[in-house]
């Protein structure tokens, strides 16, 4: 994930809109830790946590000192130069996910944000589905939640996110593993 904030005074640089403008929003999120988005373009995905408000603000790459700093600093210079189709001036071949697969990203990120990050208080499976898998269905308790279908499928979900967290959104919108048969 790359991380962006507002520049110090005697900075000039690119407004997140600059950032934004040649790129297409996938998903984005508004949580207490930032502006958090899923941009496209076109050869590969961003994701980026904006922590200003600020979008005409100069802003500045934040790179923590951890295991991954070159990882985001990698991604700060890609997203610095994104790709450009030099024939159309525009930004080459953008990837635009079907509705479903945008459906499902959203669930996934929800999915996150309600039970996966540990971030402050979880839902449990349970409520989980409650609130956001299965709303306005009545789901049992008990040793009939523990045998239901809808137990299952949530907690497959949880995985997803994980798993979608920890490798990355690009797979879920190229649709490649997951649920889906491979062609031998």
């Amino acid at each position: 994930m790359t991380i962006l904030d507002a520049a110090p005074d005697r900075f000039t640089g690119r407004s997140a809109a600059s950032f934004m403008t040649p790129l297409r929003v996938i998903a984005e999120q508004q949580l207490r830790t930032g502006h958090h988005m899923v941009l496209s373009d076109g050869q590969m995905l961003h994701r980026l946590c904006l922590l200003t408000g600020l979008h005409e603000r100069p802003l500045a790459f934040v790179i923590p000192c951890d295991q991954l700093a070159s990882v985001r600093l990698s991604a700060s210079a890609v997203l610095n130069c994104p790709p450009v189709d030099f024939g159309s001036g525009e930004p080459a071949g953008l990837l635009i996910p079907t509705e479903f697969q945008r459906q499902r990203l959203e669930l996934l990120c929800d999915i996150l944000d309600l039970a996966v990050i540990p971030d402050g208080v979880r839902l449990t499976s349970h409520e989980l589905a409650c609130q956001r898998v299965y709303p306005g269905m009545s789901i049992g308790r008990g040793a009939e939640w523990k045998s239901s279908s809808q137990r299952r499928r949530t907690q497959r979900l949880i995985g997803e996110a994980r798993a979608m967290m920890n490798s990355g959104y690009r797979a879920l919108l190229a649709g490649g593993e997951g649920r889906q048969k491979q062609s031998r």
